[in-house]
């Protein structure tokens, strides 16, 4: 058993320091970062604690509820929150969890359980034990002597040591087993449990452009926004960790390669009361060509999301109305040359003017989408590396906020 303070950021998503980075929060409902190894390897993002409304598929002595409001040590229970409340005083093995096999978590890899609590103030500790991950872990954590009626954190990590189809088993355990109890009175609450592997495989390998840096066996470029908005990565897409995404151009027949989502909401230019969306993509463009180059968006037929560089004269131009900006700088549609012109900054935004309808096509970045009428025709040519998305119109100050934050990666 260790206790990991460096994880000490970890709540019920695995992403909170990641989106702490993103200057502009409200109405973010796409963040997709390729830099970031749990946006471009989905992991390690999968809670094996399964949540419940208080009795688990392991139960020991006492109940668990689930609570959903109210404030407690000062903090105000969230709608996305999972908080159960447990009663303390009663005598017995106090553990309360799920199992989860060790084939499914990888045998000798290290597992994570973390999670937020508070014991009631007033309280005194009988027998100080607080949780445990059995088949992993050789000792629990405890309070440990911090103030109790405060939030406390704990990280616990270990090493799945169990046989092939025996099992892992994360415990809430507030008072050990036995004759034992946490206290004679009050309560604990136990707040947004996380269950995961750290050490999960890596679906992507990293090397020489041209030699290892393809997709291995994955095909998940992960929302990081939490609004679970994953795309899916389709075809011979290649990845470098410091330009993003490449390769659209290849297998540009039958699938093609592209990076999708079927089921993106369809309402981004009637939601909020009509308010529109904001897209922004820190991309490049790097081979002249004589076609249309899609960096995001519908299809033309769509009039929705379209975003693309044009022929001839290689634009950064739009199917939809947009204000478009390069770099946190608003420009006129067709006016700003992209080819060859390195990684910029591109945002659009687009206020619902009551004549729009939604897509009937998946939201496809990289390519056309398959069921338009040229579908995989217009490939970008070069690499994307970011694309966030918000269900309302951002300021100039906020667009140039957001562009502000990836200047120095990408050198614009």
């Amino acid at each position: 058993m260790s206790v990991i303070s460096s994880l000490s950021k970890r709540g019920q998503y695995s992403t909170v320091s990641t989106l702490s980075e993103v200057p502009v929060k409200e109405g973010l409902m796409l963040y997709l970062d390729s830099s970031d190894e749990s946006s471009y390897d989905g992991g390690p993002t999968t809670n094996y604690f399964k949540p419940t409304e208080g009795s688990f598929e392991v139960n020991g002595t006492g109940t668990f509820s689930r609570i959903r409001s109210g404030s407690f040590g000062g903090y105000i229970i969230k709608p996305t929150d999972v908080v159960y409340k447990y009663d303390l005083g009663g005598i017995g093995c106090h553990y309360h969890g799920n199992d989860t096999l060790s084939t499914t978590l990888g045998n000798g890899n290290t597992v994570y359980f973390g999670f937020d609590y508070l014991i009631s103030a007033g309280t005194t500790i009988v027998t100080d034990y607080l949780a445990s991950i059995e088949g992993a872990v050789s000792a629990g954590t405890t309070n440990g002597g911090r103030t109790i009626g405060v939030w406390q954190r704990v990280d616990l990590t270990g090493t799945v040591n169990t046989a092939a189809n025996s099992i892992a088993r994360p415990l809430l355990y507030p008072g050990a087993c036995g004759s034992s109890t946490l206290a004679v009175d009050g309560f604990i609450l136990y707040k947004n449990p996380q269950f995961e592997v750290l050490n999960y495989p890596s679906r992507f390998v990293y090397g020489p452009n041209s030699t290892n840096n393809v997709r291995s066996n994955g095909n998940v470029w992960k929302d990081l926004s939490g609004r679970g908005n994953d795309f899916t990565i389709q075809g011979n897409i290649t990845w470098n960790k410091d330009t993003g995404f490449s390769n659209f151009s290849g297998n540009s027949v039958a699938n093609g390669n592209k990076i999708f989502r079927s089921s993106f909401p369809q309402n981004l230019k009637t939601s909020q009361l009509g308010q529109g969306y904001t897209v922004v993509v820190v991309a490049r463009s790097t081979v002249i060509a004589s076609a249309w180059r899609k960096l995001i968006g519908n299809w033309d037929g769509d009039n929705y999301i379209d975003l693309y560089q044009s022929p001839g004269g290689f634009w950064w131009q739009d199917g939809g109305g947009e204000t478009l900006y390069v770099d946190g700088v608003q420009v006129s549609n067709g006016t700003f040359v992209m080819s060859n012109a390195g990684f910029h900054c591109y945002a659009a935004t687009n206020t619902n003017n009551g004549t729009l309808s939604n897509p009937t096509l998946p939201l496809t970045i990289g390519n056309e989408p398959n069921g338009a009428a040229n579908p995989n025709a217009y490939p970008w040519i070069g690499d994307i590396a970011v694309v966030l998305m918000y269900e309302r119109v951002l300021t100039p100050s906020e667009i140039k906020q957001i562009s502000n934050l990836y200047k120095d990666k990408y050198g614009y």
